[in-house]
């Protein structure tokens, strides 16, 4: 087949969607389908007073050199264009939006540009209405979605029923080193992200409670932004993290907290267990898709400190549950296979190609 994957701007930093669409594209082009990615580069560096000709020639040079944070196959074409018209995109089989902000411009080009499909990995109201978001569901597109909280949505608003994908892990780059009874007990990760519904701001005030309680507790923290200017000191923080960062520091941790109030998945908790942490988290939609609380997780209401705090104390006082949920955590996340999810979504594009 030849797919092509329609992206919203450039991706200079990690950014968890995108990276599930690279993994697609380097799994599909393995499989020896022809994948074309379109950056609409329409918007990039509009924040920068220069002239129009300026900014295209900068995109179009930086576009040979990204994604540096991820290692995509030689064999996957490139391209910046500026903005999704019949003219930018080439023929395919396959076309897919990646985001909302690029459901239009795919549902309104040439049918010989190939049959649509609508890759959709969160509820995206955050630039847009609730009312516009649930109009590009139903445009007659093949709605793909990663988790089943985010069907329910989607399905009620589409004349189309979507089927359900779930995200892989890669369980050559996401393991165990360090076995689970060795680790130390009060060692704890954490992302960090300076959007609001991500909630770090929660997962930071538990740490500074917990901090208190137990000043031998050790905290690794990642993320894309910069180091918060206010976070303490006593906790390590590492901006951009590769690949081999995150196994690093998920293997040197004995829990993972998740604070987030709204995400689609959450892909570093399904990470962070097949690494062998005990999940700590918020009930936001997207962790219930792997996650189970008293079984594999502890699991706290969205913005609840004092019942996150007591669920991570519960792992500092009871090693025993501890390395129950990191096992059985790390058993479970084992279906999240990357084999089943591109079967399935190689199928899933065929089926619509022969209808």
């Amino acid at each position: 087949m030849d797919i092509s994957f329609v992206l919203p701007g450039i991706p200079l930093k990690p950014v968890g969607g995108v990276k599930i669409v690279f993994e697609y594209s380097n799994r599909l082009s393995k499989r020896g389908h022809n994948i074309t990615i379109y950056f609409d580069c329409k918007k990039t560096f509009n924040q920068y007073k220069m002239p129009d000709f300026i900014r295209r020639f900068l995109v179009k040079k930086i576009i040979k050199y990204i994604p540096n944070w991820f290692d995509l196959n030689n064999d996957i074409q490139k391209k910046c264009i500026f903005g999704i018209k019949d003219e930018t995109i080439n023929k395919s089989d396959v076309v897919i939006a990646t985001a909302v902000t690029t459901a239009d411009g795919v549902y309104n080009l040439h049918k010989t540009k190939g049959e649509k499909a609508y890759f959709i990995q969160d509820f995206e109201n955050w630039d847009h209405s609730k009312e516009y978001v649930f109009q590009t569901y139903n445009y007659n597109m093949k709605n793909i979605v990663i988790a089943k909280w985010i069907k329910d949505i989607v399905d009620k608003k589409s004349d189309h029923p979507s089927i359900v994908i779930p995200n892989g892990i890669d369980f050559n780059v996401f393991g165990i080193d360090i076995p689970i009874k060795k680790r130390n007990r009060y060692s704890i990760s954490m992302l960090y992200h300076n959007k609001s519904h991500k909630g770090s701001k929660y997962g930071i005030e538990v740490l500074k409670r917990l901090k208190e309680k137990h000043k031998d507790l050790t905290v690794k923290m990642f993320g894309v932004p910069s180091r918060p200017k206010k976070l303490p000191q006593w906790i390590n923080y590492t901006q951009n993290a590769n690949e081999e960062q995150l196994r690093y520091i998920y293997n040197n941790s004995s829990i993972f907290l998740s604070t987030s109030v709204e995400e689609g998945f959450g892909l570093t908790g399904a990470e962070s267990m097949a690494c062998g942490c005990a999940l700590v988290s918020t009930d936001y939609k997207g962790v219930n898709e792997y996650a189970i609380n008293g079984r594999n997780a502890l699991i706290s209401p969205v913005k609840d400190i004092n019942s996150l705090v007591k669920n991570v104390e519960k792992l500092f006082h009871d090693d025993q549950l501890r390395q129950r949920i990191a096992k059985k955590g790390n058993q479970d996340i084992q279906k999240l296979s990357w084999d089943k999810s591109v079967n399935k979504f190689e199928k899933t594009l065929n089926n619509l190609i022969k209808s």
